[in-house]
């Protein structure tokens, strides 16, 4: 019989399905017993059983995929694969396969209702009155403003979509051009120094690789505008999180939102900041688009099961 262990930790939360359709195969299944993402040490604790991983954001690196000696296949709910060691997978016969379901729609509305929370202080003041104070705080609008996208990928295009009625000014670094898209979209690609000093909200929508990793640092918030907000739904290494906590304690920008951190969970200092948003990476975290994933990743694990059966 194989065994099949689930580290992804919400898997299932929404629907009873693609657990059913697991069973259904009559694996012996073991869910992750935390009830949050496994740290490195854990994972090298539970992995060695298995033939079979639905995985989430858990490193997959050379240490724990030696001691994975019975795994077959990693099977992604997700979309991102920056935290397996490909080549090392592959040279092991391990095969990585991943969601094709995109989040775009639900990250690009996460990341939009972050903005608005900053700008019109949404979550201050409803803080406040929590807290027993009636106090107005002025924001401001969005609409008319200037929106610099940090990689102009389905995600960045989505946002473009959703905000297209708030007549904003679009910039986007990337260094694959979609010319096309900009064309019709009204979209003016630029070099990222160019975007970080005209921008009145930056969100960066990158893969994590070596030249993304801190892209993000002291000079490039000298660069931005005092009123400026951050938000960062991608990987959280590609922001400094020293150069952030300065620029936010000499006011250099007006804010930021993260869903992501260097390291999760995360309660670090930013948790100090009224004018930061933090969410515990929930980005993708629709039920609607959470489910198809997981159904996706269930999938492709049987898939590469009955192959090899072959």
């Amino acid at each position: 019989m194989k065994k099949i262990f689930i580290s992804t930790s919400s898997f299932a939360q929404f629907s009873n399905q693609p657990l059913e359709l697991l069973k259904s195969h009559n694996y012996d299944i073991k869910i992750n017993p935390f009830g949050r993402k496994l740290t490195k040490s854990e994972s090298l604790e539970l992995y060695s059983l298995y033939d079979g991983i639905i995985a989430g954001t858990e490193i997959f690196d050379i240490d724990v995929l030696d001691i994975a000696k019975k795994l077959k296949i990693i099977s992604r709910v997700g979309v991102g694969l920056d935290n397996i060691d490909i080549p090392y997978a592959e040279k092991k016969g391990i095969k990585v396969k991943r969601s094709q379901t995109q989040p775009s729609l639900a990250v690009a509305e996460l990341v939009l209702g972050v903005i608005l929370d900053l700008k019109r202080k949404i979550s201050i003041h409803s803080q406040d009155m929590k807290n027993g104070v009636w106090k107005k705080k002025m924001g401001s609008l969005l609409s008319g403003k200037k929106l610099g996208i940090i990689g102009l990928g389905n995600i960045g295009k989505t946002l473009i979509k959703i905000t297209k009625g708030l007549s904003l000014e679009y910039l986007a670094y990337d260094i694959k051009k979609d010319s096309k898209f900009a064309n019709s979209n009204n979209v003016n690609y630029c070099e990222l120094e160019e975007l970080l000093k005209e921008s009145d909200v930056i969100s960066i929508h990158l893969t994590l690789n070596k030249n993304s990793n801190k892209l993000i640092s002291n000079k490039e918030f000298d660069l931005m505008k005092d009123e400026a907000i951050l938000i960062n739904a991608s990987r959280g290494e590609i922001i400094d999180d020293n150069a952030l906590l300065s620029a936010l304690s000499e006011n250099k920008i007006a804010g930021a939102g993260l869903d992501v951190f260097n390291e999760e969970p995360y309660f670090g200092d930013l948790c100090k900041y009224k004018n930061v948003i933090l969410t515990p990476h929930i980005a993708s975290y629709a039920k609607e688009i959470r489910v198809e994933m997981e159904l996706e990743a269930v999938n492709n694990l049987l898939k590469e099961f009955n192959n090899t059966n072959r």
